[in-house]
């Protein structure tokens, strides 16, 4: 039996490209948030969102994302600790809610062919637009947030 000597250089190597393609398959396969924790909503441009006090106002005329039926986009910033996911639901309905998922803290994803909140972590928790949880490992519901529309503008009271 011949047994092959491998120096710790080039097994740390080899491990490393292991370890690569790996995470790039199961990144391919299962998507990327689920090990960064980061969705693949796209963030709100940073110029259509001001802070007023306890109201967080998003230009619709400035977030592109939003100006078509079924989009979203995600807020995080030092007003919003942890985020706010917000989606357009219909012509003058969109819901808001908590970003992260409950279950792991993972970014959620909004699915507007089945009208939920998806969390694309281990899990897959599934909320209604007004946060309550449906299915996944999650335990707590979501936290939703009033959204008004006043002149061009949503009015979200945080």
């Amino acid at each position: 039996m011949k047994v092959d000597s491998v120096n710790r250089r080039e097994f740390l190597q080899k491990s490393a490209v292991t370890v690569t393609v790996v995470s790039a398959c199961l990144c391919g396969i299962s998507g990327c948030a689920m090990y960064t924790g980061i969705s693949e909503t796209p963030a709100a441009e940073p110029d259509a969102v001001s802070f007023d006090g306890s109201i967080l106002s998003v230009d619709l005329a400035a977030e592109p994302t939003l100006q078509q039926i079924g989009g979203a986009v995600k807020v995080r910033n030092a007003d919003t600790p942890d985020g706010l996911i917000i989606a357009r639901v219909a012509e003058n309905e969109y819901a808001v809610a908590s970003l992260l998922c409950t279950h792991r803290n993972v970014e959620l994803e909004y699915d507007h062919s089945d009208a939920r909140f998806r969390c694309p972590s281990l899990g897959s928790s599934v909320f209604t637009l007004d946060g309550v949880r449906e299915s996944g490992m999650a335990r707590r519901p979501l936290r939703s947030y009033q959204a008004t529309l006043e002149a061009g503008s949503l009015k979200i009271r945080i």
